[in-house]
């Protein structure tokens, strides 16, 4: 049986992979494939928690951990996402299936 993912980001992919190999024997072979896209921004936009509590206008500033600009894109203005390809026995689907969803993998398919 072959099961498909897609993940938002490339380590919880790697982490899903990860788990879904550790099940065992009925695993046979998981491949990733990353998917790089153009993002266009136009720089305007604030680091996360810059803003806390916009009804009454108090500014709390970035926490010292917290430094920069928080985003889920790669250098170079790239967005980038994965794909996991599992194929195993039948009888482990329940479990794949259940690594994915618990690692943030979302639109799997099975066939």
């Amino acid at each position: 049986m072959r099961i498909t993912a897609q993940f938002d980001s490339v380590d919880d992919a790697e982490f899903a992979a990860a788990a879904i190999k550790s099940l065992g024997e009925g695993v046979f072979d998981v491949s990733l494939t990353e998917h790089r896209k153009k993002v266009h921004r136009d720089g305007d936009f604030a680091p996360m928690g810059f803003f806390t509590n916009l009804n009454t206008g108090t500014f709390q500033p970035l926490s010292p951990g917290l430094t920069g600009i928080v985003s889920s894109e790669a250098s170079g203005g790239e967005s980038v996402s994965a794909a996991v390809d599992i194929i195993c026995r039948p009888s482990e689907a329940r479990r794949v299936a259940s690594a994915i969803m618990n690692r943030g993998g979302h639109d799997i398919k099975a066939r």
